[in-house]
Parts: C-alpha cells; structure tokens; sequence
C-alpha cells in the first residue's frame, strides 16, 4: 500500500516537471507576440503618413497648415487695377486636339493643348460674374472658375496676379502659401511663400492662381496636409509637354482616387483651386460641371 501511494506521489511530480516548462514556453510566446504586435502596428503607422497619403486631423476644418518659412510680404507695391487682362501662349511640345476629355472613376479632365490663357480678375473690388456671363464672352473656349473669395465681400484671396502685376500679396505668418504662376513665356511653376513677389515677377510671372496647396510640384508629389478630402475639388495642372489641365472631382471622390486617376498624365505641377459649391467647367459653351448654386465668382481661367 506504502509503495503504491509513493508511486503516484512521484508520477505528479514527473507530471508537473513536464507541465511546469510548458507554462513558461507558452508564456514567452505569448509575449513575442504581444512585442511583434506592437512593432507592426508602429510600423503600420508610418506608412500613413508617406508622402502620398493624406496626414489625419482632427482639425474641424480638416486642414493640417505646413509651418514654413516667415512669407515674404511687401517686395513690391500693389496695384489697384491691372488693366483690360491680356491673354498668354501656353506653348505645348506636341500638337495634339485643343480640349481632350481624360476623365475617369468620377473624375473630370481635361488636357488642354497650346492654349491661349486669360485670368478674369484684375482688381480687389467685386467682380462676380456667373458662368453664362464668361462663355458669353468667350464662346469658344474652356472656362473654369479659378481663386477663392470672400463671400461676403466678393474680394478674391491669396496670392493674385495679372498681366504681370501685384493684386494681392501672400498673406503674413508662417503658414506656407503656394501659387501656380504661369509665366510671360508659357512656362508654368509653383511657388511657396517663401519667395517674394519681385522675385516671381522678375522670373517673368504674369498670371498667378492661389488657394490650396501643392499636390505636385516640379514632377513630386507633394506631402498631403489633408485638405484633399470627400467635398468636390478643382485643380489646375500642366505635364511635361506643357499641356495645361482642368482637373474636377465628384464629392466623395478623395484623395486617393484622384491620385489614381492622374498617375499616367506625367504631371510637373498641380495646384488646388477653390472648391465646393463654386467648381464650375464649361467646354466651347457647353456646361460640363455647373455649380451647386449658380453661383457668381470674382476669377475665371479661360482657355481657347
């Protein structure tokens, strides 16, 4: 009876030598994996925030600003009115349709070739038009509804420039700032608000088109701050050839797809224009995108 019950004494301890080091082999593994877990999740995290993913805000606006550089304000004096607004050849390397529909997955655009380019607003005053005003003017052409505006006033925003001349300056602070300039020449650049208006003008900058940020600048996609989000967003961009395009998308639209629907066009610059209920395209007379509400706005580019 002695020898039975010293066997079984010994045969629990034989089986808890054996279960004693499968606890603890189980618990290692259990935190490895906890570890291996954390670092993915890190890892998942930087991949948001590359270069061609828009950056999270909780921004009720949904903008995150860039901090850049003190804008460099007052290098030259405005003016209080530009004149009658002069047309400007944009040049392209290859002789192609004048308006090409490019559009796709609910976003407009259009390739515009060896264009001719005007910038309705040459003042600080308002000066709303409606869109059948434009094509009434210029029947034959692409009309696109350009730079922001005060609502209220109706005084157009941001950097402002025609026929070669100062409307308006970068606004003050270190929130960076960027202008798409097209050039006397016909050759197109964006720039930031590090670089004074003397300096743009002296490079030969005659029209400038300002709201939102970069989405591509000198052929690299820019950082995205998030303002490219579901509400409807028009651009202004030229390829490497020097076309220009009217880019337009659907709300709901984001980021992500209008990059997609771009990718092939070989982009060198891309600049977002107003937005929402002023987007607004018509093509040779035709309404192609109206507005939410009819809407009157101070600045057009037309191209014919």
């Amino acid at each position: 009876m002695e020898e039975k019950l010293e066997r079984k004494k010994k045969k629990k301890k034989n089986i808890w030598v054996i279960i004693i080091p499968i606890l603890i082999f189980i618990t290692l593994i259990g935190a490895g994996a906890y570890a291996l877990r954390d670092s993915l999740i890190s890892t998942d995290h930087t991949k948001t925030n590359s270069s061609d993913q828009p950056t999270k805000t909780s921004a009720s606006n949904g903008y995150v600003e860039k901090k850049g550089k003190e804008a460099a304000v007052g290098s030259i004096a405005l003016v209080d009115d530009v004149g009658i607004p002069e047309w400007i050849k944009v040049p392209s390397k290859a002789n192609l349709d004048k308006f090409t529909d490019l559009s796709t997955n609910n976003i407009t655009i259009y390739r515009i070739n060896n264009p001719e380019v005007l910038k309705t607003v040459t003042n600080r005053t308002d000066q709303r038009m409606k869109m059948s005003e434009v094509i009434a003017k210029y029947p034959n052409a692409l009309i696109m509804n350009a730079s922001a505006f005060d609502m209220q006033t109706g005084q157009v925003v941001g950097f402002q420039m025609n026929n070669g001349k100062l409307i308006q300056d970068w606004n003050p602070g270190t929130t960076t700032q960027y202008a798409f300039v097209i050039n006397k020449d016909g050759s197109c650049k964006i720039y930031d608000s590090s670089t004074p208006a003397s300096t743009i003008i002296k490079n030969g900058g005659q029209q400038a088109y300002d709201f939102g940020t970069a989405i591509i600048r000198d052929g690299k996609i820019q950082p995205s701050d998030g303002s490219v989000d579901w509400k409807i967003h028009i651009f202004i961009a030229n390829d490497k050839d020097n076309n220009l395009y009217a880019i337009l998308s659907d709300t709901n639209a984001g980021y992500d797809n209008i990059m997609k629907s771009v990718s092939n066009l070989k982009l060198q610059n891309m600049l977002l224009l107003d937005s929402g209920g002023s987007s607004q395209l018509s093509v040779n007379g035709k309404t192609i995108v109206a507005s939410q509400d009819d809407r009157a706005v101070p600045d057009y580019i037309v191209m014919k």
